[in-house]
C-alpha cells in the first residue's frame, strides 16, 4: 500500500506566485518590452495557438490535475515534479478563468511565445522522463549483471 503523502503546498504556492507576478510585470505592465525576448501576446488557444473551446481546456486541465495528484499520492512523482506540474497547470488555468486566455510574453526565436507556467510544465516533463529513463537503465543494468 502506498504511503500517504501531503502535497508541498508552500512550493506550489511559491511557483504559482512567480508565474502570476511574471505575467503581471512582463505582460500587463509591459516592463522590459524593449527587450528582444519579451513579446506580450494574449493566447486564447492552447499549444501553438490551436483554438479549442474553453470547456474542453477546463476538462483537460482538471483531468491533468487529478492525474498529477494520483501519481504524486501513489509515489510516482517527486515533490518537485508534482509542484512544477500543478503550479504550471494552475497558473495557466487561473489566466483562462479570469481573463479568457493566457498571458504569454517570452519569445525565443521561431518558437511559439510562452510564459513561466509553460516553463514549469516543460521542466516537470523533462525531470519525469529523465528520472524514468535513468530508472530503466538501472533496471536493465541490474538484469544483465
Amino acid at each position: 500500500m502506498a504511503k500517504k503523502r501531503l502535497p508541498p503546498l508552500f512550493l506550489i504556492l511559491t511557483l504559482l506566485g512567480i508565474d502570476q507576478l511574471s505575467k503581471y510585470f512582463f505582460y500587463t505592465q509591459e516592463i522590459g518590452k524593449q527587450t528582444p525576448f519579451l513579446e506580450p501576446l494574449f493566447n486564447t488557444g492552447i499549444s501553438r495557438w490551436l483554438e479549442m473551446p474553453m470547456l474542453i481546456i477546463l476538462i483537460i486541465s482538471l483531468w491533468c490535475i487529478a492525474l498529477f495528484g494520483y501519481l504524486f499520492y501513489n509515489a510516482h512523482l517527486t515533490w518537485g515534479e508534482f509542484s512544477l506540474f500543478l503550479a504550471g497547470t494552475l497558473g495557466n488555468l487561473l489566466d483562462r478563468g479570469q481573463l479568457g486566455g493566457v498571458r504569454d510574453f517570452i519569445a525565443v526565436g521561431n518558437f511559439p511565445v510562452f510564459n513561466v507556467a509553460d516553463i514549469f510544465l516543460t521542466l516537470a516533463i523533462i525531470l519525469l522522463f529523465t528520472r524514468e529513463i535513468l530508472l530503466l537503465q538501472r533496471r536493465e543494468k541490474n538484469i544483465h549483471s
